[in-house]
This record gives structure tokens, C-alpha cells and sequence, in this order.
């Protein structure tokens, strides 16, 4: 039942203004994350902001995202971070089928993002980096994929290593991070 197509399990009939789901979309996600910097295995919570755009086939997407960790070995200072991400999507041809099973196969994707990181509050002061990340995640629709907009869930495990360090005689904030979600998706491309 979970690769039958969507209107065979629940999907009403399509009517006049529904957009259907055919990989195309853009979204604004809000997502909370459990951090762990590598140095110390601590973990802290942190948070994330983010506009998503997919390319017209589910093949990729970009995602431009403001990211907020509070990580630090000693007196933990905020990381600010821009994060720019392109996700690729090895299974985006298992959409077709329609069902929900299809719609997670074929949001698996694998991210590789780059950015700037600031930390703040230090005492040390403000200390500036640049980060590259590794990552793979999905979504699920809450809500009907195909009525044109709607409630997905958002989950990814992010790797990030960086240049950043939060005292001169501190490690690097590398980070292990659990995203998790909700996006507001509109069916189609923005240009």
C-alpha cells in the first residue's frame, strides 16, 4: 500500500488550482538541532532557518540557511553560521509511482555545504572561520503532497568541519548535528 499511488489511498480529486507534486518546489523550514562538537563530545542545542529551491526535476536542491549552535569547550560562545547546500537526490525517479513510500525514497538525498562561521561572546573576542560540511536527510509530507502546498518534515545529520576555533588555544569546532523539522513547500520553481 505504501507504493500504490497516492489517490488510490486517500487523495481526493485533483481540483482546478491543486498543483501536483512533481518534484519542483521551494520552502522555508525552521528546524531545531542537537550539536556535538568533536573536541568534547558536548552536546547543546541550536536552531536553523532556512529557504530551500529544488531544481525543475527532484534530481538536486539548493538550500541557503542561517544556523545558530552554541558550541565551545570553555564558557560555550554562539556560532553564527550561513550555510549554502546542494542536495542531490540519487532516487528522485521513484516519484513517479505517487505513494508515500515513494515520496521518502525519493527526498533521500546527500548534502555537501559550505559557509562562513562567527563565533561570539568569547573571551577571547569575536573569532571568524569557514566551514565545508557531508550530509544525507528526507522529508515527508504532513499534509497532501499535491494540493499545490502544504507541511513536510525535514530531518538531516550533518558532518561539518571548519577553520573556526573558539580560543586561540582551543580545538577546531568541527560538529556533528541531528536536524529536525518543519517546511512550508510550494509545488513548482520560483523563477
Amino acid at each position: 500500500m505504501a507504493g500504490a499511488p497516492l489517490s488510490a489511498q486517500e487523495e481526493p480529486a485533483l481540483d482546478e488550482g491543486d498543483r501536483p507534486f512533481n518534484g519542483s518546489f521551494s520552502e522555508w523550514s525552521l528546524r531545531g538541532s542537537i550539536n556535538s562538537s568533536t573536541s568534547a563530545l558536548r552536546s547543546s542545542l541550536g536552531g536553523e532557518v532556512a529557504f530551500r529551491t529544488s531544481f525543475p526535476l527532484y534530481l538536486g536542491d539548493t538550500r541557503l540557511a542561517y544556523r545558530l549552535s552554541p558550541l565551545g569547550d570553555s564558557g560555550p560562545g554562539p556560532v553564527h553560521a550561513l550555510h549554502l547546500a546542494l542536495n542531490i537526490h540519487p532516487l528522485y525517479l521513484t516519484l513517479l509511482s505517487e505513494g508515500l513510500l515513494s515520496h521518502f525514497l525519493a527526498s533521500l538525498h546527500l548534502e555537501l555545504g559550505v559557509g562562513p562561521q562567527l563565533a561570539t561572546g568569547l573571551d577571547e573576542g569575536t573569532a571568524f572561520g569557514f566551514a565545508g560540511s557531508i550530509g544525507a536527510g528526507f522529508d515527508l509530507p504532513i499534509t497532501r503532497a499535491n494540493r499545490g502546498q502544504g507541511l513536510w518534515l525535514t530531518a538531516t545529520y550533518r558532518r561539518t568541519w571548519t577553520t573556526l576555533r573558539t580560543g586561540p588555544d582551543q580545538p577546531r569546532a568541527h560538529e556533528h548535528a541531528a536536524l529536525l523539522g518543519l517546511a512550508w513547500r510550494t509545488n513548482g520553481v520560483i523563477f
